[in-house]
């Protein structure tokens, strides 16, 4: 086999541990918000967290079943566009938890979860403009 053969080979074996990583870990927060512990034990987590959850469990889902359909096929067009929609989906997520804020955290707390916030949304948008670029790239090269 050829060294690039090889590479391609490795590479798609490490795309593949990524997407059962991303899977059980989706799944692990799902675990841990609904069934044990469940959000509620969780002394920072204020009642207002009902209101984030539904977006939240939304951005989880979408983050399996993408990951999911990219272990089955990943060509690049599917991976960018899986991508684009699960960053969308934690976008709202993210700008939904901004809204609500329900951690009971002291001042200093509260503006170290605002500035993490802010990093992850910032970071969202500029993935969302990334993953567009890419996906127009990926049309244009296609001829279609």
């Amino acid at each position: 086999m050829t060294q690039v053969g090889q590479a391609q080979l490795a590479q798609g074996r490490s795309n593949r541990i990524g997407y059962v990583i991303a899977v059980l870990v989706n799944a692990g927060g799902l675990v841990v918000l609904h069934l044990w512990p469940g959000w509620q034990e969780f002394a920072v987590l204020t009642a207002d967290t009902r209101s984030v959850l539904g977006i939240v469990d939304a951005a989880l889902v979408v983050g399996i079943v993408v990951n999911v359909v990219l272990l089955l096929r990943s060509p690049a067009w599917p991976t960018a566009a899986g991508s684009l929609v699960t960053t969308l989906v934690s976008l709202a997520a993210m700008a939904r938890i901004w809204q609500v804020f329900p951690f009971d955290v002291s001042d200093t707390g509260e503006t170290v979860l605002r500035v993490l916030l802010v990093v992850g949304l910032v970071g969202a948008c500029l993935g969302v403009l990334a993953l567009v670029v890419s996906l127009l790239r990926m049309r244009q090269l296609s001829g279609l």
